[in-house]
């Protein structure tokens, strides 16, 4: 069967537009729908290449890349809970069922217990993952995709996909088994970039190497597989189930940045050498086994301890910051932000 584009269904839409270096390790074109302009990977990776894209070692502050920041985000992830918890409360029931997918460490997850009597679980493809946030917090992670989880029909009244939705390799697919796994009038909470905004960096980047007769690439770091515009979020989610009640524009001196705007400083576009990607020496280069997470999760735990702040765990740093980043927050149709801010309910 032909390959469809994830958003308009048109089949073998998709055109090369700009190649690409993957997370350093290998080498991948982002296409473009001739009928609707939505980019993304293809050939869409398989099971075992988002493994190595994603190993044991992805939280790992010494490699070249991954989930570095993960003590700071522990405090971060106070006040999102914080404030999430306050907006949702009145719409969902005292004991509702939240799943986060994507959950990481399992800090978001945390937090929330901290404010809420929600019964929370959690869903990671990083064996690391489920082991820290069982550990560390008593949280239930599962390891695996959504697709893989196969939970029962409308068991949530809750999910959150913290900036996820870029990383699935079947974007409609995991949209459809998010509705199918939520309660009728159910809620997702949705982060996901404003794709003009990823793939301007990118463009930028090749014409530079190109100029210069580099045997390069543009690093794409972050390991996004799909590019998203406003139109093609909105007609996702209306085509899977969902109305979408809000949608904002958020980070935009960010992303003012990334599209060229407003000057990038001293920030140097990211290229790789040809000969630097290698997927096999990468993935495996400081990899973490199950007998080696203990190690690890120890360096965390003392990571986050020692970034603690009393005071960044207050409510009124937590209303602070928010009134400084309101700053940085604009609806939905302003598309100069770097991310979209997205509440969904299942129809």
């Amino acid at each position: 069967m032909p390959e469809t584009c994830d958003i308009c269904n048109t089949p073998d839409s998709m055109s090369p537009l700009l190649e690409t270096s993957l997370l350093g390790i290998t080498t991948a074109w982002v296409h473009q729908c001739k009928s609707c302009g939505f980019r993304q990977i293809r050939p869409r990776l398989d099971r075992e290449t988002l493994s190595l894209i994603y190993p044991g070692d992805y939280f790992h502050s010494e490699r070249d890349f991954g989930y570095r920041d993960f003590s700071r985000q522990a405090q971060r992830s106070l006040r999102i809970a914080y404030f999430l918890s306050r907006k949702m409360q009145r719409p969902l029931p005292p004991k509702a069922r939240l799943l986060e997918i994507g959950c990481a460490l399992g800090f978001l997850l945390h937090a929330l217990e901290k404010y809420t009597s929600w019964r929370v679980q959690g869903l990671d493809v990083s064996p690391f993952a489920s082991y820290f946030a069982g550990k560390m917090y008593g949280v239930p992670v599962e390891c695996g995709t959504l697709e893989e989880a196969r939970f029962p029909d409308r068991h949530f009244d809750f999910i959150i996909q913290k900036d996820l939705l870029e990383h699935v390799t079947h974007p409609r697919e995991h949209m459809m088994e998010s509705n199918r796994i939520l309660k009728s009038g159910g809620y997702l909470w949705l982060i996901t970039p404003n794709g003009e905004a990823n793939i301007r960096p990118l463009q930028h980047a090749a014409r530079k190497i190109r100029d210069a007769g580099m045997d390069a690439l543009p690093l794409l770091g972050q390991g996004h597989l799909s590019f998203f515009s406003r139109n093609h979020l909105m007609r996702l989610f209306s085509e899977t189930g969902f109305d979408c009640i809000s949608m904002r524009n958020i980070s935009i001196r960010r992303g003012l940045r990334a599209l060229g705007y407003l000057p990038r400083g001293n920030r140097s576009f990211s290229t790789i050498c040809r000969k630097d990607i290698s997927l096999p020496a990468k993935a495996n280069k400081g990899a973490v086994k199950e007998d080696g997470f203990e190690k690890l999760y120890e360096q965390i735990a003392r990571d986050i301890k020692r970034r603690y702040s009393p005071i960044r765990s207050r409510p009124f740093y937590f209303h602070q910051r928010r009134l400084l980043q309101s700053i940085g927050r604009l609806p939905g149709w302003a598309t100069i932000g770097l991310d979209f801010e997205c509440l969904l309910r299942k129809r």
